[in-house]
């Protein structure tokens, strides 16, 4: 009995080849065992349900034995599932970071040392995890992983005394990463098992694992630890090391285009100049990598805006220290990053990318197509001229049956709801940030001047006009996500704008047309909320009626305060109130219970549509109470 129970586990433990001899489970037997798809079992999926299980098992022990093709392993589709493993895996002391300013390129049959990537990688990775430990916000979950023992005791300071030697290396590491993924993909069998070999890895002849997918990983673990080392703020602090850090991401020579933009003169060697250095480095990455790499390009991207940032903290560090003489010499380096952060963002989103470059289409892209219109949107030369411009004029261009030719093809049916998030959101930012210069000049001060009482005024309306575009799009667009962004923005929009009548009835008088065509344009986009209101209701679309509360709240303290602003001003205009008609979104009269459910609760419905309406009409007096 015990014997059988042990030839059971034997069995199990190993496997039989054609010849049905016992043989030693290999690499490739654990890969597939966890569900690793390789090259040549893609063509089984196409098999029949019935023989897929048969014909998978015969494939996988033809290919172990018979097959001379290699199979490509990609790691990527277990990525996630180890890193939740990792707190299980032995931590790497420090030292062991050492190894990245070693390399056996000298003396190796190719030029690349494409074989040391999956070391580096590793490395990297543990690099990475260990910023995490000094990295505000992210302290906690690093520290509860289990570091590696004596870590938690090391300061920040002593951590990048010895990391600072490798800084060169990791840049040397990244230039071969950059060159490898722009050449062809080949890869030196006989380098590879000399190098597997030496390893002591098990002889594997037809294992090869992708170098592209090898270098796209380490391409992004190295631009995400540079990030995070260069916005530690113990390095930003430590000149010396930040400069060190700096100076190693630097190119061979920053373009005249870029120092041409920049007065007065920089000079070579300060912090400001390397900070240049670095963009242009990283940005010429960029640029050659958004030829056949979306994720590289976007990576590359989050990468130069981690560079501005720091150099904003740097600035202000400066200035709060006193050193503004300092500070004024370095006070054009600012707008000239963040014009060319800006640029970079509306190339990636001006770019054609087909399919391949895509790797995974757009509905899986939908976060860094939000990141990266909000850098362009806010590091533009004027964020309310262009959310004009594309709230107004682009994004209508785009409806669920056509694209639209309007030069952004990051913009389409399948990213539209992204766009008009983002233009909502930014729109909001860019109200609330009038609305505290609107508070600054109502304090008691002598000497506010009336062009900029305009300007404040124009800014506010460009705004209006941004809101009342997007949320009549909704007469387009017929998504439930789109309508429920209408409501709760515009209702947050009309919040915020309500804090601003104080100072629209202080200077009433002097641009009583401006404002109340201001009032007018908005009064467009409650009117469109209300109908999406009144039509949600009816339909029962939870995700909207949701949000109806706090939006009809700030509509009906909206119609109060116009009513209040007329009334304690003297002008030639009128204020109507009374009960609006029942419109659907396309302004067809529509009866009170055109949404009802239930025949017998025709009066219950009725009544409340009637306490649902928000009525409010501003007119002159010549046209009376047209509208």
């Amino acid at each position: 009995m015990q014997k059988n129970r042990r030839y059971k586990k034997i069995s199990k433990a190993s496997s039989s080849d054609a010849n049905g001899k016992l043989r030693q489970p290999t690499i490739l037997d654990a890969f597939k065992k966890v569900g690793v798809v390789t090259s040549q079992e893609v063509p089984n999926k196409e098999s029949s349900a019935s023989n897929s299980q048969g014909r998978a098992s015969n494939s996988a022990n033809q290919n172990l034995c018979d097959s001379s093709e290699p199979d490509i392993i990609e790691v990527s589709a277990v990525a996630k599932a180890l890193e939740v493993q990792r707190f299980k895996f032995r931590p790497l002391l420090v030292q062991c970071f050492s190894i990245l300013a070693f390399s056996e390129n000298q003396g190796s049959c190719c030029s690349d040392p494409a074989a040391e990537f999956p070391l580096y990688l590793y490395l990297l990775r543990d690099l990475h995890y260990k910023l995490n430990c000094f990295t505000p916000g992210k302290q906690s979950l690093a520290r509860s992983l289990s570091p590696s023992a004596g870590f938690t005791r090391m300061t920040v300071d002593e951590f990048m005394s010895k990391i600072r030697p490798l800084f060169p290396s990791i840049k040397k590491h990244f230039k071969r990463v950059v060159c490898s993924l722009t050449e062809s993909d080949e890869t030196c069998q006989e380098h590879w098992k000399v190098q597997s070999a030496s390893a002591k890895n098990p002889d594997v002849s037809n294992l090869v694992l992708s170098r592209s997918a090898v270098s796209t990983l380490v391409f992004k673990e190295t631009l995400c630890c540079f990030s995070k080392m260069l916005n530690l703020p113990a390095i930003q602090r430590e000149k010396s090391v930040l400069s060190d850090l700096l100076e190693a991401f630097q190119p061979n020579k920053i373009p005249d285009s870029v120092l041409s933009d920049i007065q007065p003169n920089i000079l070579p060697g300060t912090v400001e100049y390397l900070y240049l250095g670095a963009y242009s480095y990283i940005e010429s990455v960029l640029n050659t990598v958004c030829s056949f790499s979306f994720t590289l390009a976007s990576e590359s991207l989050l990468t130069l805006e981690s560079i501005v940032n720091s150099f904003q903290n740097i600035l202000d560090k400066l200035e709060e220290n006193g050193k503004i003489t300092h500070s004024e010499c370095i006070q054009g380096v600012l707008p000239a990053l963040r014009s060319r952060l800006g640029a970079s963002a509306q190339k990636l989103l001006r770019h054609n990318w087909d399919n391949s470059q895509l790797e995974s289409g757009w509905k899986s892209r939908g976060e860094i197509i939000q990141k990266m219109l909000h850098i362009y949107l806010e590091n533009s030369e004027s964020t309310s001229d262009l959310l004009d411009e594309l709230a107004c004029y682009i994004l209508p261009q785009v409806s669920q049956t056509k694209e639209g030719d309007h030069g952004f093809p990051t913009l389409c049916s399948a990213t539209f709801v992204l766009w008009y998030r983002v233009l909502h959101e930014v729109n909001l930012t860019v109200l609330n940030k009038l609305v505290k210069e609107v508070i600054l000049l109502e304090k008691p001060r002598a000497g506010v001047q009336v062009q900029t009482v305009e300007k404040l005024l124009i800014k506010l309306r460009q705004s209006v006009n941004v809101v009342v575009s997007l949320v009549n799009m909704c007469r387009t667009h017929h998504k439930v996500t789109v309508h429920a962004m209408a409501v709760k923005y515009g209702g947050k929009f009309v919040d915020s704008f309500l804090k601003v009548f104080d100072f629209l009835q202080a200077h009433f008088n002097m641009f009583n047309e401006l404002i109340i065509q201001l009032v007018r344009d908005l009064q467009k986009a409650t009117r469109t909320i209300q109908a999406l209101c009144s039509e949600a209701k009816g339909l029962k679309q939870t995700v909207i009626t949701s949000k109806i509360p706090a939006t009809k709240r700030s509509m009906e303290r909206f119609l109060f305060c116009v009513k209040a602003l007329l009334h304690t001003t003297s002008s030639g205009c009128s204020f109507w109130m009374g009960n609006l008609k029942h419109k659907d979104l396309m302004g067809q009269v529509v009866s009170s219970q055109a949404y009802a459910d239930d025949q017998d609760n025709n009066e219950e419905n009725s009544t409340e549509a009637a306490d649902d309406d928000l009525p409010a009409t501003v007119a002159s007096e010549e046209e009376g109470e047209a509208e």
